[in-house]
């Protein structure tokens, strides 16, 4: 358990900031390899130069060798052990409660402006998280900085890793704003406010969880996010826009790991008021296909290399004027026949993402066209 105990280690030796860095990685210690620096740095609120210099501290020689260890021990069924129970590692210090810094007050004989220093150090203030503390003070904020307030509150975790400007996008106002804001929530600046931020966040999301779930957690978000960062939005516009105007849908599927994704589109179109019907049979697809025009348009699912049969009846379909998406992993077989390649990435919840932004897409539309 090297990198864990450096990482207490750190707790007890370092500089304030560093000692929340610390604390940071050991409460998410089992998704870190799954984030990159930009979000790591984010979500931590510090910049990367920051993180470098916290993992030449700690004795690696930089983030990819801290990230590699952690990596490596994060199956270490001793560390999934030790990290469950937190206090077992960090010792009653780093993981006490408010209600013991409280009694540590009112009995221990601590000065209040001792125990206050202290409990900022370890990311422990006195006056609760970061939520709670900006709930109890929306009496005392001015107009503008309420509305960053409830910014945050309406959405902790875009809080936590957004940049002032984004943020200060959200809440309608100015960048300063954001700055007086952290201040006036008791955070040293904006890192700080964006780390306490994180640590609620992460609390709120995950703090029943066992690690394991935790883990699997956290492999799931950064899969989506990764998707997300890769998935043009303007094929997502596209795909939408060719099912809003279609007046029959059809989905094939290419075999039967995509059978259920198949499935759950029409029944997700259906319930949007969109005809669709779905096509599971290779013969039944040529002969589907042969019957298509410019008034239909056809998804096709295949998690794998589509076969040459459903390749000619998709490009069947294209030549008669049917729209063609194509939600598959291969691009070579996508551009041979489709209007729309839409990537599902890895792992099953790729598919199911697709399947929401475009269902969300053309109910969004029919609302619209509501007002």
């Amino acid at each position: 358990m090297d990198i864990v105990y450096h990482l207490v280690h750190g707790l007890a030796d370092s500089s304030p900031q560093e000692t929340r860095l610390a604390r940071f990685f050991l409460e998410n210690f089992f998704q870190l390899p799954d984030a990159t620096m930009e979000q790591l740095a984010a979500r931590a609120g510090v910049s990367q130069a920051t993180l470098q210099q916290f993992a030449r501290t700690i004795g690696c020689s930089d983030m990819n060798d801290f990230l590699g260890q952690v990596r490596h021990q994060r199956h270490d069924s001793r560390v999934q052990e030790a990290l469950a129970a937190p206090s077992q590692v960090l010792g009653d210090a780093a993981w006490v409660d408010n209600e013991t810094l409280q009694f540590l007050a009112s009995r221990g004989g601590v000065a209040k402006d001792v125990l206050a220093r202290f409990s900022h150090s370890i990311g422990r203030d006195t006056d609760g998280d970061i939520i709670s503390r900006i709930r109890q003070k929306l009496a005392e904020f001015s107009q503008q900085e309420s509305r960053v307030a409830q910014a945050i509150l309406h959405d902790p975790g875009f809080a936590s890793s957004a940049t002032i400007d984004q943020l200060a996008q959200a809440a309608g106002v100015s960048p300063a704003t954001i700055t007086r804001f952290a201040r006036a929530a008791g955070c040293d600046d904006i890192r700080d406010l964006r780390m306490k931020l994180a640590q609620a966040s992460t609390a709120m999301a995950g703090s029943e969880l066992s690690a394991a779930w935790q883990q699997r957690l956290g492999s799931i978000q950064q899969s989506l996010s990764q998707q997300l960062e890769t998935l043009p939005e303007a094929s997502v516009t596209r795909a939408v826009a060719l099912l809003r105007r279609a007046n029959a849908i059809h989905i094939f599927s290419a075999g039967a790991a995509d059978t259920p994704f198949a499935s759950l589109l029409q029944y997700r179109l259906l319930t949007l008021g969109q005809p669709a019907s779905v096509c599971y049979d290779p013969a039944l697809m040529s002969f589907t296909a042969s019957m298509l025009n410019a008034g239909q348009a056809m998804i096709v699912f295949a998690s794998s290399t589509p076969d040459s049969a459903l390749l000619a009846a998709v490009q069947q379909a294209s030549r008669q004027g049917a729209a063609i998406i194509m939600v598959t992993k291969d691009p070579t077989s996508a551009a041979q026949a489709g209007d729309v390649w839409l990537s599902p990435g890895e792992g099953q919840y790729g598919a199911l993402l697709i399947i929401d932004l475009l269902c969300d897409g053309v109910a969004a539309a029919g609302d619209e066209r509501q007002i």
